[in-house]
């Protein structure tokens, strides 16, 4: 076979993959490999839930770049925490986040923008509970010009010259998407142990996602599973136990992991850790992961995944690369003013 019949057939097998994707197959969510470092794409009920008063969340990964149809999916989110002062108790989150994901020749996108309201109340000392809810605007779109069909093959060789016949009714469509989540935080406030526990629902209202308006093409709810534990081993460690389980029908993906966080320096305002660890996907990936925390404000993770799958042999053993940073912002509080409790 020559070159040219190669790019001809790659060309053709990506086009059915993107049309059964249009046609038969429910769409998917995105997905981070670094558990946690994502919050509101894990739950609406995480808005909000961290120490501090504001913080930024960016993560960027790049997928399967040795096969024809690669990934690249990024994510940016803004929290903040609002009435907490007039509600001794309770306090209210907002955030927005973004979502861009583009894969395939036809690059083939999603892109999300996303309102989340949260809501977070202290039970006792060590134990608070959070309901969060997020409506999102969503876009997905291709570009069927960058691709290839067989009524460019004059029964000769493939030419780009010749117009093909394909007609899509619309190259995009939009829709809105609603959300909801739970959350239980337990947090002791003399040291760093702290965990939480909850459940979320995605895509509640299953909107239609289709190119060619077909009415009973949906996608599928998600449903999250979350737990996030940091428990405190020594005065300069900490052993962290995470897990992320979606179910998306006719799919599911289970995210087990665990890292050890050394606290280098813990002079106030000249905080430096360090945090090593190891993610499981279940029949897929194990991703080691790394991660650098500077004066408890700004945290940057990097993670690879090494692929254990069948898939192996189409990516030649190469995997994926995800960077994670996250910003949180403590305001300055005023001599005497009193934490109410931790999370605060």
């Amino acid at each position: 076979m020559n070159s040219l019949s190669k790019r001809l057939t790659i060309k053709v097998i990506v086009f059915f993959l993107f049309f059964s994707i249009g046609k038969q197959i429910n769409a998917q969510d995105i997905h981070f490999s670094q558990i946690g470092n994502s919050p509101l794409n894990i739950s609406p009920a995480l808005t909000a839930v961290f120490s501090g008063d504001v913080r930024f969340v960016g993560n960027y990964k790049s997928q399967w770049q040795s096969v024809p149809v690669s990934y690249l999916t990024f994510s940016g989110a803004y929290e903040m925490k609002f009435l907490h002062k007039k509600m001794p108790n309770s306090q209210f989150g907002g955030g927005l986040i973004f979502n861009y994901d583009r894969a395939g020749s036809a690059d083939l996108s999603l892109a999300q923008l996303g309102l989340n309201i949260g809501y977070t109340h202290q039970l006792s000392e060590r134990n608070f509970i959070s309901a969060g809810f997020q409506v999102s605007a969503n876009q997905r779109m291709f570009k069927p010009q960058q691709l290839s069909f067989d009524d460019q093959f004059d029964g000769e060789s493939f030419r780009s010259d010749i117009a093909s016949q394909e007609i899509f009714e619309s190259p995009t469509f939009a829709y809105f998407n609603y959300s909801v989540g739970f959350n239980w935080h337990y947090q002791k406030p003399e040291n760093r142990t702290r965990f939480d526990f909850g459940v979320s629902v995605f895509n509640l209202n299953e909107a239609r996602q289709s190119f060619f308006n077909k009415k009973d093409i949906n996608l599928s709810k998600r449903v999250n599973l979350h737990g996030l534990g940091s428990f405190k081993v020594g005065e300069k460690m900490d052993l962290m136990l995470l897990s992320l389980i979606s179910m998306q029908k006719p799919y599911a993906e289970t995210l087990l992991g665990f890292a050890a966080k050394f606290y280098l320096n813990q002079t106030m305002s000249k905080e430096l850790a360090i945090q090593f660890g190891m993610n499981y996907r279940v029949a897929d990936a194990l991703i080691p992961t790394f991660e650098i925390d500077f004066r408890n404000t700004i945290r940057f993770g990097v993670s690879y995944d090494v692929n254990t799958s069948i898939f192996t042999s189409a990516t030649n053993g190469k995997g994926s690369p995800e960077f994670s940073i996250i910003y949180t912002l403590n305001k300055i509080k005023p001599l005497g003013d009193k934490k109410l409790c931790p999370l605060y």
